[in-house]
């Protein structure tokens, strides 16, 4: 008896290795959002020269918050986005939510270093307001943006003004704001110290944590995405630069930990 195969069933199993496998190596219109990292700013990376003003040691660490963002160029496999999805710290979302069309990574470098140094503007004319206010006696009027410098290759955007602010407040200051505590921040600001909203605060949080911070400050208008508790880190909701210095100076929830200043989440 001759017995006869058919070669049906193994082109069908290649087919659909073809099927399911193919979609994991193509290019996808999708972007990537991670964590990034905590800057510490003291002591190389935010400075004072050439101003006249006195500047003291800080006591203390501020961390600058960042996110890694794949680039509009950026060829994202599908294997990619499904390893992301697999992460509790990686975002998968339309390329069109992030970016414009038609734009490049070139176009928004440029754009992202603009709006960086536009922030650290507004952010020193920020503190000059509130330290008028606060602390009349200390003399910035030859404070300048050359005055500032600002170390940070590879970063850009609006959303370091907030700590900017808090940054030059504790270098301009002989009080000890910090009081030796680890703070991180995000929050873009305006030159009348309006703190704004930024991007990806959930990655911010869990950058903040892995830096050890203990208290990080966010702009009021994020606090529909805050998760309601962030155990081992005080997320401090605030609407202004001057609620955030208040709250340094008065730390009455030293100890709490959680999310307090956002009335959604009842806190």
């Amino acid at each position: 008896m001759n017995l006869r195969f058919s070669k049906t069933p193994r082109a069908l199993k290649a087919l659909f290795a073809l099927f399911f496998l193919l979609p994991l190596f193509t290019p996808v219109n999708f972007a990537i959002i991670q964590p990034g990292d905590g800057t510490p700013l003291f002591p190389k990376v935010l400075t004072i020269s050439q101003s006249g003003v006195p500047t003291y040691k800080p006591d203390g660490q501020i961390y600058l918050l960042s996110i890694w963002v794949s680039n509009p160029d950026a060829k994202i496999l599908g294997a990619e986005v499904i390893g992301c999805w697999a992460r509790a710290d990686c975002v998968v979302l339309p390329r069109s939510v992030i970016y414009k069309k038609n734009t490049s990574t070139k176009e928004e470098n440029k754009k992202s270093k603009v709006e960086m140094k536009t922030s650290q503007s507004d952010a020193l004319t920020a503190t000059k307001a509130l330290l008028s206010k606060k602390y009349p006696e200390i003399d910035t009027s030859q404070l300048t943006d050359q005055s500032i410098k600002v170390k940070l290759p590879n970063v850009g955007g609006p959303s370091g003004g907030l700590i900017f602010s808090l940054g030059l407040i504790e270098l301009l200051t002989p009080e000890n704001i910090l009081q030796g505590n680890k703070i991180a921040g995000t929050g873009t600001i305006s030159a009348q110290g309006k703190v704004g909203a930024i991007g990806g605060i959930a990655e911010k949080i869990i950058a903040a944590r892995k830096a050890g911070a203990t208290i990080l400050f966010a702009s009021k208008d994020n606090c529909d995405e805050i998760p309601k508790s962030d155990s081992g880190i005080s997320v401090i909701a605030v609407s202004s630069l001057e609620e955030a210095f208040n709250y340094l100076q008065n730390p009455l929830l030293k100890d709490f930990r959680g999310v307090t200043g956002c009335t959604n989440l009842g806190t």
